[in-house]
């Protein structure tokens, strides 16, 4: 795994005024070296600083950044460039584990920080399980419908999905189903299921047996939004 790694789109969607692009995110690390996720769910960049050092400076509106720090407890640092406030938190790396934060904006205009890790990490065998998390926060309400496995009538996620703005919020439950694909459709207009064959962010997730995966919706440089897939 490379040091200070941002993860770019690989495949561009259009979407209304400009939404869209996916990529994957490494679930894991390969090398054994205890690795941190951040992702910048705010409007600003962010400097990401460990023990007071920067580990990624600059970390773009939208995007994620991946560091590598020793294992064991460090202050990590969030911190904007265009806000006055920062968040610092205590984090604890293992070898072999990667742990994901969020840098989010409160409703109260502050800026904090979430851990993402899923806390009910264990999928019991034939059964696979999704979750969708709103961090952009210039995208307004969206709509995002799902089918699953063992329910092929489009369902909505939840309504209405705003910027997950409260850190507290952000554990958001994984929904389970069976061994299989599903998909997940997004987009803004119309506010109802009639979006769905026209939808223009369509994510397959093929799953097997004791599989997860976390879609993440952000900001996309330029305007829209864009999703990735954990």
């Amino acid at each position: 795994m490379q040091l200070l790694r941002r993860v770019t789109p690989v495949a561009l969607f259009a979407i209304l005024a400009g939404c869209g692009s996916d990529s994957t995110t490494t679930e894991c690390c390969t090398n054994g070296t205890p690795s941190l996720r951040v992702i910048n769910a705010i409007t600003s960049p962010v400097d990401v600083l460990i023990d007071g050092s920067v580990a990624i400076s600059s970390l773009a509106p939208g995007t994620i950044g991946t560091t590598a720090p020793v294992s064991g407890s460090h202050s990590l640092m969030l911190r904007p460039s265009q806000f006055a406030s920062s968040t610092t938190r205590s984090i604890t790396t293992t070898t072999g584990s990667l742990s994901t934060v969020a840098v989010v904006l409160a409703s109260n205009g502050s800026v904090q920080s979430a851990v993402l890790d899923d806390t009910n990490s264990v999928v019991l065998a034939g059964a696979t399980k999704v979750r969708v998390l709103h961090l952009a926060p210039s995208a307004g309400v969206i709509q995002v419908y799902r089918t699953q496995p063992d329910f092929q009538h489009p369902i909505a996620w939840q309504f209405p999905f705003t910027y997950q703005a409260d850190p507290t919020s952000l554990s958001a439950p994984f929904v389970q189903s069976t061994v299989g694909t599903w998909e997940v459709r997004v987009w803004q207009t119309p506010a109802d299921s009639s979006g769905w064959d026209a939808a223009p962010i369509k994510i397959q997730i093929p799953l097997a047996s004791g599989e997860k995966k976390t879609v993440v919706i952000l900001d996309k440089a330029g305007g829209g939004i864009r999703y990735e897939l954990m």
